[in-house]
């Protein structure tokens, strides 16, 4: 089942969904087709489970990167830019598995709800990390503006993989610099002296 998965991944990765063909991963992972439908079912859920397992990869990686950021940030800033910079390299590294999610969601929008999920997770957690910074922590006007900071940068790096509008691409690294700048920017950080107000209790 590994096998299958990986080989998977592998193949909508490089041809996207439409020229994905269910046979050719049977025979790269040394299975049979009535195998492979044994263990999933059918061919869409073959691939929802491909991405499931790319979300779950997400995820445990996810956790690591706050635990860094949480252990070392100075300031909110670097909350901001260490997840965008996440966000923006994650994108990066599985385009073409977002590509070909986006295009399931086309037929089916119920597909694109566990990157949904875990979108709102990101923000949740972010959110959450930087509530040490700001000393009114039950004013939630603050945490609005994340929120929206953060949906403006998901809904470039979506716009970029599927439009490429230019002028940045989702594989250059000034794409995450510049998203970071952008969302401190948006949230006036720049122009706010909290970068030492982390709690100690």
């Amino acid at each position: 089942m590994e096998a299958l998965l990986d080989v998977g991944r592998r193949l909508i990765e490089e041809r996207g969904i439409d020229d994905f063909n269910i046979s050719d991963v049977a025979g790269a992972a040394g299975s049979s087709i009535g195998s492979l439908y044994f263990r999933f079912g059918n061919r869409d859920r073959f691939v929802g489970e491909v991405m499931q397992r790319l979300i779950d990869g997400y995820s445990e990686d996810f956790k690591r990167q706050m635990a860094e950021l949480n252990a070392s940030a100075r300031g909110p800033e670097d909350i901001i830019v260490g997840v965008i910079g996440w966000v923006a390299h994650s994108f990066a590294r599985n385009q073409g598995l977002l590509r070909a999610q986006l295009r399931r969601t086309l037929e089916s929008p119920e597909a694109w709800r566990p990157f949904q999920d875990f979108a709102r997770q990101i923000v949740g957690e972010t959110v959450q990390s930087l509530e040490a910074f700001f000393p009114n922590g039950d004013d939630d006007e603050w945490q609005l503006d994340v929120r929206i900071a953060m949906q403006m940068v998901f809904g470039t790096l979506n716009n970029i993989l599927i439009n490429r509008p230019g002028p940045l691409e989702i594989d250059d690294p000034r794409t995450a610099a510049e998203l970071g700048k952008a969302a401190i920017r948006y949230l006036r950080l720049d122009e706010k002296n909290i970068s030492i107000r982390r709690s100690t209790s």
